[in-house]
């Protein structure tokens, strides 16, 4: 009896690893990425700047695809952009790191955090709203992860929405959007208006069009 017991959970055993193997290679990767060297830098009364990332943060992150810039309007607010896409979330090198973990990290305290929903033609995406401090600098940062299931700022449902698309075999490609800006009440209806000018242009260029 104990023999067959033991054969039983081998043969479970292989048929999981079976399936977690097949699953890592046969699912779909992702869709093409606009040209992100054509990512407007001048739009709707902003001007931006690209900004250059550190080759140790690239190589941490690994992203198939970045774009990083700061903008500023003509009354001197400023917003910084981050997004990045990779065709496969599940890789196992690299990936999309969250705030929560990086900001402490980087000598940045989180304050406090709120839900953060942007309407895209009556499309709302779940996002969150962090207060963050780095000695007498407060900014705020909005972010949200963008899978195959929807978007979502739950570290949790990432890793579930991101799981789910895998076992069913759709394409496992993920990406990561952030807006950061000064922790006032003129940054924060500057920073609002410039999320709704650059979401739907940031949808536009990755494969998860809304």
């Amino acid at each position: 009896m104990a023999r067959k017991t033991f054969i039983g959970i081998a043969i479970v055993l292989v048929a999981v690893f079976g399936f977690s193997y097949a699953v890592k290679f046969i699912a779909p990767a992702g869709h093409e990425v606009r040209d992100l060297n054509q990512f407007p830098t001048q739009y709707q009364g902003w001007n931006g700047r690209v900004d250059v990332i550190e080759q140790a943060t690239l190589d941490m992150l690994n992203p198939d695809h970045f774009f990083n810039a700061t903008y500023a309007n003509s009354a001197g607010n400023r917003v910084q952009l981050f997004f990045d896409y990779f065709a496969r979330g599940g890789a196992s090198s690299g990936g999309v790191h969250s705030p929560r973990n990086c900001l402490p990290g980087s000598g940045w305290a989180i304050l406090g955090s709120e839900p953060r929903q942007i309407n895209i033609n009556g499309y709302i995406i779940n996002g969150s709203r962090f207060h963050l401090r780095l000695g007498e600098n407060k900014q705020v940062m909005d972010f949200w992860y963008i899978t195959r299931r929807g978007e979502t700022a739950n570290d949790y449902k990432f890793k579930l929405y991101t799981m789910l698309s895998s076992l069913t075999l759709r394409p496992t490609d993920v990406a990561f959007v952030r807006f950061v800006a000064v922790d006032n009440p003129q940054s924060l209806q500057a920073l609002d208006h410039f999320e709704k000018a650059f979401v739907p242009v940031i949808y536009d260029f990755l494969p998860f069009n809304k």
